[in-house]
């Protein structure tokens, strides 16, 4: 059986090679996207608009999943084919109740867990117990740790 990971891909640089990137994206041959990745567990990949994030910063987001990985070595890889750019690649296994994130530029990775004491902080905010019957709490938490998660490696790149 398979164990789908939620992912989250932030490509940020100059204008010129984000649209780059995203052009291709949709090309089958550059191999930006895996199938699992493109198919998703339920729901296929998502994208977000370019938005300019700093000066002569552009970013442009993808949500997917990720089928028995978290994506950080393809991503890696794929990272030095575009050098103008970094990643940020954000992960939440709510199967291992593992999330982190990895800065990812022209194939050099530095990866970022949260610890459990983070995500036992996050459980309790949102009341989710093993016994709770609410799936939505437990989603509601899993997405606020990623946002933690991404938050570790955006907030530095908006402070550069």
């Amino acid at each position: 059986m398979a164990n789908w990971v939620n992912a989250r891909l932030l490509a940020d640089g100059p204008r010129d090679a984000v649209l780059a990137f995203a052009a291709a994206t949709h090309d089958e041959t550059k191999r930006i996207f895996t199938a699992d990745m493109l198919a998703g567990e339920a729901t296929p990949s998502r994208r977000d608009r370019v938005r300019r994030v700093g000066d002569g910063i552009y970013r442009k987001g993808f949500t997917f999943q990720v089928r028995n990985d978290t994506g950080e070595r393809h991503f890696t890889r794929v990272s030095k084919r575009y050098r103008r750019l970094s990643f940020v690649l954000v992960y939440g296994d709510p199967n291992s109740d593992t999330y982190g994130a990895a800065r990812i530029a022209r194939g050099e990775l530095q990866d970022y867990v949260l610890s459990p004491r983070q995500a036992r902080a996050v459980w309790r905010k949102h009341k989710v117990t093993l016994e709770d019957e609410d799936e939505w709490r437990f989603w509601e938490a899993s997405w606020e740790l990623m946002d933690l998660a991404e938050a570790h490696w955006t907030s530095r790149l908006a402070s550069k």
